[in-house]
Formats: structure tokens, sequence, C-alpha cells
């Protein structure tokens, strides 16, 4: 989703001041017409409440009015289909104390909407190869300020321990850790589920002194021991972890990069890897998931895939190709060519019994 900064006031002018009288509802609801933070457009409150996104709709609320035929919240829909959505619940609640409707000089709600961003419904929130996932939240009180760090990396993590998804949510809300993410794949149906668990724009507990630069996704029921064949059955779950890894590159400049897994790692130092980068490369702690046996290959084509995929973002650059060294990778061809070439136009002037390497060279 593009980013975009709402333009300041100065603080007690309770208007925007902007053509747009869409900006002036917002930041007449949000901040009492007193706008003294720059808000972004995709994420307008981090303040731990669950309303999302530019017209502050929560998950409930985001499926009550069909938005879920954008996108599972209103955090992962662009912009116009916010609108759409918040058009919606104007439109039906005209009168409502929320949204501040109908209060004079207050244009209609589907025009307000649509001052904001263009109505359009045919603009995809994401890209057309979105796996299929479920996705809720359930908010975690473990979290931190990021303090302004950059955030540059996104880390894969195991559980050790049985579980899912959901399961291991409940359990992040009352111990000392979380992760951004925990997912799971149905060993029955193979259905993906994904649950918000930390805010993005906040750091998790996951990897001591590396939280507030990384993003955290958690394989919910994993070990570090496992096999490849074990962890090919959370195929589409590892999928899923590459698509959500692509969005959030995206959304915070990371590298489209995987560095590596399983104590394998290039010399990139930001992009996607695991939580033995930390131990490994940035020497903090000692754990070694998510193993030597992590399927990087079939993780990195997907995160390949999803970022090709998706027009916002740049794809991982392509290897470069490889030099021919010579002799050893010419064709005899070529190297016969190479030789006539050394040799020069004309034939020689030194007598030949017709069966020399020179006769051979000289009648190609």
């Amino acid at each position: 989703m593009t980013e975009m900064t709402v333009p300041l006031v100065s603080r007690g002018n309770g208007r925007w001041g902007s053509t747009s009288p869409a900006w002036d509802h917002l930041i007449d609801r949000e901040s009492s017409g007193i706008p003294d933070i720059i808000q972004q457009i995709h994420d307008v409150n981090t303040g731990g409440n669950e309303a999302e996104g530019l017209f502050q709709i929560t998950p409930k609320t985001w499926v009550a009015n069909g938005g879920k035929e954008f996108a599972p919240t209103a955090r992962r829909a662009t912009p116009q289909q916010q609108a759409i959505v918040a058009a919606r619940i104007f439109t039906r609640n005209p009168s409502g104390s929320d949204w501040g409707a109908g209060r004079p000089g207050r244009e209609d709600p589907s025009q307000l909407a649509a001052g904001l961003v263009p109505l359009n419904p045919q603009e995809p929130a994401v890209p057309d190869n979105r796996p299929d996932f479920n996705e809720y939240p359930m908010w975690s009180p473990n979290s931190q300020s990021r303090a302004g760090t950059k955030v540059d990396l996104f880390l894969l993590h195991t559980q050790e321990g049985p579980g899912n998804a959901d399961s291991l949510a409940k359990f992040l809300q009352g111990n000392e850790v979380s992760y951004h993410y925990t997912i799971s794949e149905d060993p029955n149906d193979h259905g993906v589920t994904v649950v918000d668990v930390v805010d993005t724009d906040e750091a998790s507990w996951s990897v001591l002194s590396a939280n507030n630069r990384s993003i955290n996704l958690c394989f919910a029921g994993s070990s570090a021991s496992w096999s490849r064949d074990q962890w090919l059955q959370q195929a589409r779950a590892i999928d899923v972890a590459a698509y959500l890894a692509v969005q959030d590159c995206r959304k915070y400049g990371i590298p489209l990069t995987v560095i590596g897994t399983g104590g394998k790692y290039s010399a990139a130092r930001a992009g996607i890897a695991d939580h033995q980068y930390v131990t490994k490369v940035l020497g903090d702690g000692t754990h070694t998931d998510v193993g030597p046996n992590f399927p990087v290959d079939v993780f990195s084509a997907a995160v390949t895939k999803y970022a090709q995929g998706d027009t916002g973002g740049t794809p991982p650059a392509p290897p470069s190709p490889q030099v021919k060294q010579f002799p050893k990778d010419y064709t005899d061809r070529e190297l016969l060519e190479y030789i006539a070439a050394q040799l020069g136009p004309g034939d020689p002037s030194w007598a030949s019994t017709g069966k020399t390497l020179r006769d051979k060279v000289w009648g190609l």
C-alpha cells in the first residue's frame, strides 16, 4: 500500500487547511482538531485499540460492512478500499456521533470518502496472487515502542512446542514474550491461520537487542529439530509467511533479500532471516531456530513469486549470469574459430599433407 503523509498545520488550528473535507473530518475525530503528530494514511492509530486504517475501522466493523471482499482487515486494504467501506458505514449511520456525520458544513458521507481517495472498487487491495488464509487480531500487551529505530529485518521463528496459531497467540497474552504474527497450517484441511499479535509499528518481545529493528513471525507448533519433510507438511504456511514478509518489506523499506536460515547467511545485513541470524551474526542470545532443515529454497521461491506479483515492490535481483572461463567453458567449434582468428586470413605457406589441425581449421 502506498504511504502518504498528512500535511500538518500549526497547533491549535482545528482545521487542516486541506482542500479535501475528508482530512478535516478525520482530524476533527482523531485529535479533537489539534494535529500535533504526523499520521500516515495506511495506519493512523497505533495506540493499542483495535481501530485500524485511515478511517479507524475495527476488524468487527470491517467484516460487518463487507470489508473482507477487499482484505482481511482495514490495515491490509488500500486507501481506496478503506474509503469504500467507510462510505458504507457513513451511509448506514448518517447521524452517528462516531463519524460526526450530519454536522453543519459536512458533505454527504460517500462524497466525504470520495474527496479523500477515488472510490475505485476495481483496484486490488493486495496482489492478485494473494494466497488463501484466515487472519484475525489477538493483541498482546507484550510490546514496546521502536523508539525511532529503522525496521530492516523480518525474522522467522519456531515455537518449540505443540499448538497452533490461535493457542500460541493466547499464550502470548500473559507471558513475557511475543511475536508480530503466529501462523499454522491445519493438518486436516491444510487451511492456514494467521493471528496478528503485535502491531508491526511496535516492537515485539522476540529477539532481545534486535526487537526494535525487526518484524517477527512464529510457526506455531514447529521445532528447530524438524526434518525437511516435516517442514514441507507446512508448505502452505511457509507460502503465506513469504507473502506476509513481502508485504511488510514493502511497507517498511526492508530489502526483499532472503539473507538465509539455519546458520547459513549471505553478507547482507538487512532483509529476511531467522532467529539464529540474531545469535550467529548479531551475537545476541543462543537460539538456533528455525533450524538447518527449514526449506529456505521453497520459502525464497515464494518470496520471489509474491515480490514479482506485487507492482508496488521491487523483486529480488536475479543472480548474475555466470561468466564463461577460457578454455574449459567453450565448445569445440568456438575453440576452432578462435584458433582460426589467430592464424589470420589466407592459407599458411608451408606444405601440408591435408591431415593436420591447420587443414581442419581452414576447412571450416
